[in-house]
């Protein structure tokens, strides 16, 4: 923490406020004030309530300056570590550190906090009462009542400001994040979460959905009652409020969420988990800061001195090759698979193997089952699905589910996992549309406890074919087209100018991505216009 100097003229603080700013104003405070202390303060005739982020003992530039309106006391301080995560946000994203402050503290959030602040005012306040009327004569039956009185408050203070044991003892060490691959990580996270909580320290889940946040929360209360937080954007903000003061002041706490969760007040943070990373959900596109939550995570361990890992059934292409560089460690958490069945439909067609969009194989496959069938639908309309099963299975429970619903399904209850047109799989000719298509093969493929049944049209393409190499494959491709992860795409927006660029991913990536921030500063100034900056992805390395 930094301190303004004593003078007594006051004190000249950089103010972060929650704007699109090309800089951080100054101001004039009455005394010396600790970096990450909120204030009130007057811009554009508006007023903001502010972070100080820096301090001067003379104005730079000789700036006309107004004085803060007052100090927020009532609020927490915003930590170094949260202060340094806006600033790589800021950096990274090629946005403004308001525009990340925005993000991090919306005014319903801050709205909340002081509320909060509001109710340990009136508490101390009805405190001082008490005691004050105990210093006077009272029979014996009314001393009581206030002492009981007196002592409630004083605990419930207590439990809104008192620090947790070993609040400053060590962290976690921090080593080179691990890409954890297969269908065994659950087991594998509990035990990476048990051991964090242990030792005291806090633990961050990422996922890229609400829904799968809901459901890994449920998850781990069972292992871990009573220390799981589920946030995200559905939560009431008095319950965001009170997981952020559990947090700043308490380990041992296990928070789910989704790309919000990265911005609550961390303390303790020993441990990070990316579920899925591969998601492209994980890309925040507007406003900004327009953010990869997966990359900017492995920035937040970095700076916390926690663990990462990032787990997933099929990793991106990104994260495996940053694990083939070295940059991440790469573990296995491999259990058996079921085989896949390849059914190729145009070879069907030839010989009357298809009843309407059900093959007869795969017919042949659910009769010789009892059990619960799953069907993944793609450009098939539901409804004459739904009839065509009841027409050939009249006597069998098929649940019929889009790509994104199975998803977010448990499907291991069926005894037959069939995805009906596995073309729907490359919805466009993107550069990553076949990586897509294995990471959601592979998805499903992790849960399926009995037969897993693939029709396509496609039935020799590599997707199906190449398992295991089908990667290199990939990254090959990517190579020799110069396509990410080699190199790096901004789609930029220039008041309605769009243009995509491809920078190298070597020595000169940072210097090229601060001159195109200052251009896009410099254009705004200039014309007045907004400018849209989006990263298509640049992992953490």
């Amino acid at each position: 923490m930094y301190f303004c100097l004593d003078m007594s003229e006051g004190c000249f603080i950089q103010v972060i406020v929650p704007l699109r700013l090309g800089w951080v104003p100054w101001y004039r405070a009455p005394r010396q004030l600790m970096q990450g202390t909120r204030v009130m303060v007057s811009f554009a005739h508006r007023q903001y309530s502010g972070v100080v982020i820096n301090f001067s003992a003379r104005l730079p530039q000789n700036l006309k300056v107004q004085d803060i309106i007052r100090v927020q006391e009532e609020l927490p301080a915003i930590s170094a570590e949260e202060l340094r995560f806006w600033e790589f946000l800021a950096d990274y994203y090629l946005c403004t550190i308001g525009e990340v402050y925005k993000a991090a503290y919306p005014s319903g959030k801050i709205e909340g906090e002081q509320k909060s602040a509001n109710i340990l005012e009136r508490l101390r306040s009805r405190l001082a009462i008490r005691e004050e009327a105990l210093t006077k004569k009272h029979r014996d039956n009314v001393r009581e009542r206030l002492e009981a009185e007196r002592d409630t408050i004083a605990a419930q203070i207590e439990a809104l400001t008192r620090i947790a044991p070993g609040q400053n003892e060590p962290k976690s060490k921090n080593t080179k994040p691990m890409l954890l691959a297969g269908p065994g990580r659950t087991q594998e996270y509990i035990k990476l979460c048990r051991s964090a909580l242990e030792q005291g320290l806090n633990v961050l889940v990422l996922t890229p959905e609400i829904a799968a946040a809901s459901q890994l929360a449920e998850l781990f209360e069972e292992s871990f009652p009573g220390q799981v937080h589920n946030v995200n954007s559905h939560i009431s903000e008095a319950k965001r409020r009170r997981v952020a003061e559990d947090l700043r002041r308490f380990g041992a706490q296990l928070v789910v969420g989704a790309r919000s969760a990265l911005f609550l007040p961390f303390s303790r943070l020993g441990l990070i988990i990316i579920e899925n990373e591969q998601d492209e959900l994980f890309k925040q596109s507007d406003p900004a800061p327009r953010y990869n939550a997966r990359d900017a995570a492995v920035m937040l361990g970095r700076i916390h001195g926690a663990a990462v890992v990032l787990g997933s059934p099929s990793p991106s292409l990104e994260s495996y090759h940053n694990a083939q560089t070295g940059k991440y460690i790469l573990q296995s958490a491999a259990s058996p698979l079921p085989p896949i069945s390849i059914i190729d439909v145009i070879a069907e067609r030839r010989k009357n193997g298809m009843v309407g969009v059900l093959s007869r194989k795969l017919i042949a496959a659910i009769s010789k089952t009892s059990g619960p069938v799953a069907l993944i639908r793609g450009w098939e309309k539901p409804d004459e699905l739904m009839e065509m099963c009841l027409r050939n299975f009249p006597e069998r429970t098929i649940d019929i589910f889009t790509a994104p619903k199975a998803k977010l399904a448990d499907l291991r209850k069926y005894t037959i996992i069939a995805i009906l047109q596995a073309d729907a799989l490359f919805p466009d000719e993107g550069f990553r549309s076949d990586e897509r298509a294995v990471q959601a093969i592979a998805m499903l493929r992790e849960q399926c406890q009995g037969s897993f049944i693939v029709q396509t049209a496609k039935a020799d393409h590599p997707v199906f074919n190449l398992g295991g190499k089908i990667y290199e494959r990939l990254l090959e491709e990517r190579r020799s087209f110069s396509l990410p992860p080699f190199t790096r795409l901004i789609d930029t927006d220039f008041g309605g100018h769009k243009e995509r660029l491809t920078l190298p991913a070597d020595s000169t990536l940072v210097q090229r991505k601060k001159e195109l921030r200052e251009r896009a500063l410099a254009f705004e100034k200039k014309t007045g216009g907004r400018i849209r900056v989006h990263i298509d992805v640049d992992p953490i390395s």
